[in-house]
């Protein structure tokens, strides 16, 4: 606990004064028993036109990521959001003010992978979307569909990216947050920043924040 605390400690101060983001970041341990039925989450399901600008906790954060795309059953390494042959192609960028994280689900960990604030490449001119002090962006690596024409496989992408939006829409209904997927952003600068191969593709990006 203590260990936790400093850590979340060090991540908030890190995000309020600029300075350099830690590398890696351990997330908490995943809250089952937290949010509202799921008929209830669907019945509030909507998408967001704006945000509120405070940085969400750790432990949101942490609960959230797992949500959308984290191991539930461990022995086999499977997740919560299906994909197409279980090729488990999703990868989550987790765009914040202090750097660009990528989220490890086996180690239940966000890992950096540039520092500085980069939101505004996935805001572009849409003013409401840059009150949100988090946003995640889902990319698809088709080079993990063992099969498959790569139309198939950008087919096939889409599907996977949708099923983890989802995921990640209705945790959000659940715990009253605000979210809202998206597909416009600039794809080449972000590729560039990000340093993505060929094989790595952009699918959606969905700001999040608390409730104004």
């Amino acid at each position: 606990m203590k260990k936790n605390l400093i850590i979340l400690f060090l991540f908030s101060l890190n995000i309020l004064t600029n300075a350099q983001p830690p590398q890696i970041i351990k997330l908490t341990p995943p809250d089952t028993l937290r949010g509202i039925p799921v008929m209830q989450a669907l019945a509030h399901r909507t998408s967001a036109s704006s945000y509120d600008t405070s940085e969400m906790k750790i432990k949101d954060i942490s609960d959230l990521l797992w949500a959308a795309n984290g191991i539930n059953r461990p022995e086999s390494g499977k997740r919560t959001a299906a994909s197409s042959y279980n090729s488990q192609d999703i990868d989550l960028y987790l765009f914040l003010k202090a750097g660009v994280y990528i989220y490890n689900p086996k180690d239940h960990q966000i890992e950096l992978v540039v520092s500085g604030d980069h939101t505004d490449l996935i805001a572009t001119t849409q003013e409401f979307v840059k009150g949100s002090r988090q946003i995640i962006l889902l990319v698809s690596d088709i080079s993990r569909f063992k099969k498959g024409e790569e139309s198939e496989k950008l087919r096939w992408a889409a599907i996977d990216a949708g099923i983890v939006a989802q995921n990640i829409m209705i945790f959000c209904a659940s715990e009253g947050f605000l979210a809202r997927p998206r597909v416009y952003m600039e794809n080449e600068q972000i590729r560039q920043l990000l340093k993505l191969n060929e094989d790595q593709h952009l699918i959606l990006n969905i700001p999040v924040s608390y409730n104004k």
